[in-house]
């Protein structure tokens, strides 16, 4: 890709912002004449920040200090209601107004998929991507909720962006940009930690290993900044938990839950269990379920989980009895997701073969295989979806450039 030309971009980009911004507005002043709804893992962010303003302690599920989850999405909330406590004491206001925040968080998202798609698709497609994303219903549904994806997708987003950055340029500079933001995504959701490796596939390329020590520099930097940027909530661990934390200690649960076919019948299995024990439960459960039924379990951590992940959108899954227009076709619309998930997933496929996109098709497949040991549920594929509509984008500009080739291609004439 050549560097984003602003001055031939700017007419799509500012079309996109101008339907991304009408469109969260819109649901922006609608959420407001609603009150915040809080269960769940919203609760508890929720009581996390509200601990954090009141004692300045980062906890979670009680009044002592934790580590259960990574302090971002909570930093986030009591930086909002901090805000929101400077005009009003309301804390529903305060729960509005981080709403109305993720929403704008959503309209930046829109455009970071536009200028990803952009590394290596045509503006059209980029746009249609890019749209797509913007009008995809769980992205109202997510944002209407106190929830980490919110903040995590801007974030990713922006890391993959300032990655693809990193190897069209390779600059210092773009590899300490792409370790802040890997960090700072990480303090959100840790799974995308592993990715603290991706620059080292760049070593596969010749070109690459003729130049290795700037590569090799370049690649301690990038490190370095993630190490930097961790190292706050690593001394936090040590301090106020006495044991060393890497990212959380909340992975034992979902393992745990993961590990059962029936997940959704067996909702106690936890009960009474430490982290610790979950752990090993989940383990041993592993164990014995590929020893004594080898081929059901790698079905159930294969096809069944993405059959979980995918085939439902994270959205509700019963139209309300008197819904209007907008929220019958918003329903429709949403249940296409099925549809979104195939073309992106064709798209993302054939991005193998093509420049930029081959490496969102692997950080697509990364993206899914550290989900999978894990509890299937579709809210955990949701942050996948903005590179599927990138794929869908990939398929429309495919579509696009084999229809122009036929028809440039003139036909053969029948011999007399």
């Amino acid at each position: 890709m050549k560097r984003l030309s602003f001055a031939k971009d700017r007419t799509w980009i500012g079309l996109l912002a101008a339907i991304a911004l009408v469109y969260h507005v819109y649901f922006i002043v609608k959420a407001w004449r609603q009150p915040v709804l809080l269960y769940g893992d919203a609760y508890y962010y929720d009581h996390s920040a509200h601990v954090l303003n009141a004692l300045h302690l980062y906890a979670y599920w009680s009044w002592g200090p934790a580590a259960q989850v990574t302090p971002g999405y909570p930093l986030f909330l009591a930086l909002v209601y901090r805000v929101a406590a400077l005009f009003t004491p309301s804390h529903e206001t305060a729960m509005h107004l981080a709403q109305a925040c993720q929403h704008l968080l959503a309209v930046a998202s829109s455009l970071l998929v536009y200028v990803i798609a952009r590394f290596r698709l045509p503006r059209y497609a980029s746009f249609v991507a890019a749209l797509l994303w913007t009008v995809y219903p769980p992205v109202i549904y997510a944002n209407d909720q106190l929830l980490t994806e919110n903040l995590y997708i801007p974030f990713l987003l922006a890391f993959v962006w300032s990655f693809l950055v990193l190897v069209r340029d390779r600059t210092w500079q773009s590899f300490v940009a792409a370790g802040l933001l890997l960090a700072v995504t990480t303090l959100i959701r840790p799974s995308v930690a592993p990715l603290l490796a991706a620059p080292a596939c760049l070593f596969l390329q010749r070109e690459t290993r003729r130049a290795w020590k700037p590569m090799l520099r370049n690649y301690a930097l990038y490190i370095a900044t993630f190490a930097v940027t961790m190292v706050p909530w690593w001394v936090r661990n040590l301090v106020a938990m006495h044991q060393w934390i890497t990212t959380d200690l909340d992975a034992a649960n979902p393992l745990l839950f993961g590990s059962d076919p029936t997940f959704y019948k067996d909702t106690n299995i936890s009960n009474g269990l430490t982290y610790a024990q979950q752990k090993a439960l989940a383990i041993q459960r592993i164990e014995e379920g590929f020893r004594t039924h080898p081929l059901a379990y790698l079905k159930w951590y294969t096809l069944d989980k993405l059959g979980w992940l995918f085939g439902t959108p994270w959205y509700n899954s019963v139209l309300p009895q008197h819904a209007g227009l907008l929220t019958r076709l918003t329903f429709a619309y949403a249940h296409l997701h099925l549809v979104w998930v195939i073309v992106g997933a064709i798209g993302l496929a054939a991005g193998f073969g093509m420049r930029y996109v081959r490496w969102l098709s692997w950080l697509t497949v990364f993206l899914i295989v550290v989900q999978l040991p894990f509890i299937p549920i579709n809210r955990y594929a949701y942050p996948t979806m903005p590179f599927l509509f990138v794929g869908v984008g990939t398929v429309a500009y495919l579509v696009t450039a084999w229809a122009r080739l036929r028809k440039a291609t003139p036909r053969r004439t029948a011999a007399p």
